[in-house]
């Protein structure tokens, strides 16, 4: 897909806004799964990845310390704002944009992110999506290479999608999932709570239109191999802030 196909600048809205972040290249095949969006924000390096996908960033933000030089002057052509910190910082590049992006107040965001071989990059990744300012946007998913995590931050209420004989885990982040309610799984979840040092949720299997909802916790639904599905599939409802 060509950066003519992809340009943000179209709109002045945020309604959903695409994150890439540094690390490993983004599996190009997300973009069949990225049908609208209004801002593309990059982490740093993630202008890199976010050029060779054909999106064009609205917004840079990081220390600077790995996006090469060819692609920073391209960005700065193409009319991004850049927000440079120092290298000597408490929050990580990818929670610096995050937090630019909850000050947007947009109703979804979509991380797009190859991955990568260090855990550690992994685990901040998964805390940074857990964090509390984030909880007022209705849709927050994270690709990682061929998987797509949506995170729930309760209370919500959440329709998966229909990918009958996929497999689905429900994975509690920073403490107990509470209240978790799940319809359309081979083993369905009534009320229950999922903690984060046990593997309860981990490997279910969609058997049909799926829902599911949590009543405080954030949880991270993860469906392993989503890039490959048809986008159809995935089609989910937004998270619908429960009131109970």
């Amino acid at each position: 897909m060509s950066a003519d196909t992809f340009n943000p600048h179209s709109s002045t809205d945020a309604d959903h806004v695409l994150l890439v972040i540094g690390g490993s290249a983004p599996n190009p095949l997300v973009l069949r799964h990225v049908i609208s969006f209004d801002r593309v924000v990059c982490a740093d390096s993630g202008v890199d990845h976010a050029r060779a996908l054909g999106l064009i960033p609205n917004l840079v933000i990081g220390d600077m310390d790995s996006i090469s030089d060819d692609a920073r002057s391209w960005a700065a052509a193409e009319g991004a704002s850049f927000a440079i910190t120092d290298r000597d910082k408490d929050r990580t590049d990818t929670e610096l944009a995050l937090a630019a992006i909850a000050s947007m107040h947009p109703r979804a965001v979509t991380v797009l992110w190859g991955g990568g071989n260090r855990i550690d990059h992994v685990l901040g990744v998964m805390a940074a999506l857990a964090e509390p300012a984030l909880s007022p946007i209705e849709r927050l998913g994270l690709w990682v290479a061929d998987d797509l995590v949506h995170f729930l931050h309760g209370p919500r209420a959440f329709d998966v999608g229909r990918a009958v004989g996929t497999t689905l885990s429900l994975v509690p982040i920073t403490g107990p999932a509470h209240g978790v309610v799940t319809s359309g799984l081979r083993w369905d979840l009534r009320d229950e709570t999922l903690l984060s040092q046990r593997a309860r949720g981990v490997s279910n299997i969609v058997a049909g239109p799926t829902r599911i909802s949590l009543r405080s916790g954030v949880l991270a639904v993860v469906i392993p191999g989503a890039v490959h599905l048809e986008p159809t599939l995935l089609t989910a409802s937004p998270m619908e802030k429960r009131t109970s």
